[in-house]
């Protein structure tokens, strides 16, 4: 079982090193990284936020990533009422106990174009320029040629192992377009596209030269009205990568617990599927600008004997300035109690 298990870690470390970007389930939280585009594309003037994942704890140390990010919007006079958006995210990320670890910083900047005279309607393109920094710490990896098998363990022998470069820092570039829709009650439907990597960078550690390969990405998003209580939010995203494909559907179930009182309070349960691998499950509320959601992926794929299906552990917080909070919370009535 311990062989089987570290074979499985070694090639997902490797398909790692070949050049996938780091993934979040609830990649609705995480929008500069989803398309740059969606800088400033939001129901306010600010918004910032993080997030948190935690992987693999059944096999070995865990992978960890985590980021954070602010963006803003604004209406410059020169724009003729057109709205520019603007943000920076830093992303880190780091490769169970064999040192490899990477960072990334990206600088956002994107234009929304009004396409009716209601303004409810935005076509937005967006850039990010930024770059990566990955490194590796060989002295954290065991080979074969350091097993001990009198004592079935790795020993103190030197591996010899040898890298022309084990940190490299490239310069990345990041383009996307989307199209947003509001209604009268705050609520939108949104579709997006968007390519990572337009530029290619390098990312071996070796003196040959290893593209990283563009990643293409269509998502979209919508909010469907139950009844006065309860809402959908379906969501999708459908990415490829380097022949990787990576596609995620699913959707949260609203409910608006803050009927009659002052803070708008929403209470939300999700369920999406990433196909092939796993299902996440989250759990999370709004109340007034501030959102909190609590995820959890049960692994459905060829890795279920070794990981028992347990998978990733995710937590993500954001916080909105927001000019608009829907024709609801004007239906809002203050309890007596209240003002006593």
């Amino acid at each position: 079982m311990i062989k089987t298990r570290a074979s499985i870690l070694f090639l997902f470390l490797k398909f790692s090193v070949l050049g996938q970007d780091i993934h979040f389930s609830q990649y609705n939280d995480l929008p500069l990284a989803l398309n740059p585009s969606l800088a400033g594309n939001m129901d306010g003037t600010m918004r910032t936020g993080t997030i948190y994942r935690n992987q693999w704890n059944s096999i070995s140390v865990p992978f960890e990533s985590m980021a954070i990010y602010a963006d803003f919007k604004s209406a410059p006079k020169f724009l003729n009422q057109q709205n520019i958006g603007w943000g920076i995210q830093v992303l880190n990320d780091k490769s169970g106990n064999g040192g490899l670890s990477e960072n990334i910083l990206n600088v956002c900047g994107s234009y929304h174009h009004f396409l009716t005279k209601k303004e409810n309607q935005i076509l937005t393109a967006g850039i990010s320029l930024g770059g990566f920094q990955k490194s590796i710490d060989l002295s954290k990896l065991n080979f074969e040629n350091q097993f001990q098998f009198e004592t079935a363990n790795f020993g103190s022998i030197t591996s010899n192992e040898v890298l022309e470069n084990n940190f490299i820092m490239e310069f990345d570039i990041n383009l996307g377009a989307s199209w947003t829709y509001y209604d009268e009650m705050g609520h939108q439907a949104m579709f997006g596209f968007s390519v990572a990597h337009l530029n290619r960078p390098n990312y071996s550690f070796f003196s040959d030269k290893n593209t990283l390969a563009r990643k293409y990405t269509v998502h979209g998003s919508g909010i469907y009205t139950l009844n006065r209580k309860f809402d959908l939010d379906p969501s999708f995203l459908f990415s490829s990568q380097n022949k990787n494909i990576n596609a995620i559907i699913g959707t949260d179930l609203i409910y608006y617990l803050g009927r009659k009182t002052v803070e708008k309070i929403d209470l939300k349960v999700g369920l999406y599927a990433r196909l092939g691998d796993a299902l996440n499950f989250t759990i999370g509320m709004n109340q007034d600008n501030w959102s909190i959601d609590v995820g959890y992926d049960l692994n459905i794929s060829g890795l279920m004997p070794v990981s028992k299906s347990r998978g990733a552990f995710e937590i993500s917080i954001s916080f909105v300035n927001r000019m608009f909070k829907g024709a609801k919370n004007m239906k809002y009535i203050i309890p007596g109690d209240r003002l006593l």
